[in-house]
């Protein structure tokens, strides 16, 4: 399932994120939530997901290759970053103070789906990220 949509949710007191009920059919029980590597925000991927986004990483390199060093250093920071979660009863995940610190994340969140994952962002640093993106930047992204 592709995971789209714009969501604005509010962390409990424990940390705790009710994730959206469109994109929850999209996530298995067990998600893998890691700091962004790009962004100020947090991934959550599925299991699935998450193993293909790694290996894809590799594509370009021929495929991960356990005997380059390289390789073998970077699989370790991306699976070192990964926290494993379970999804509970509720449909919430328990994000950890040190990723909700890391990304700046207080109570106000928007989640938001992007293809293969989502990413939880603090909600006024998302606000201003998307009122500076222009439909006429994305259209000269999309058409470059």
């Amino acid at each position: 399932m592709i995971l789209t949509g714009t969501y604005e949710r509010n962390l409990d007191a424990k940390g705790r994120l009710s994730l959206p009920a469109p994109v929850r059919k999209g996530l298995s029980e067990h998600v893998y939530v890691l700091p962004a590597l790009d962004a100020d925000a947090l991934y959550v991927f599925s299991d699935e997901s998450f193993e293909k986004w790694v290996l894809g990483l590799f594509e370009k390199r021929g495929g991960f290759d356990a005997r380059k060093r390289e390789d073998q250093e970077l699989m370790r920071r991306l699976t070192s970053l990964a926290v494993p979660m379970d999804i509970d009863g509720a449909a919430r995940i328990g994000l950890p103070v040190e990723l909700r610190e890391k990304k700046h994340l207080t109570r106000e969140v928007t989640v938001v789906g992007n293809f293969d994952h989502l990413e939880i962002w603090d909600r006024a640093t998302w606000e201003q990220a998307s009122s500076q993106a222009s439909d006429e930047d994305l259209a000269n992204i999309f058409f470059s």
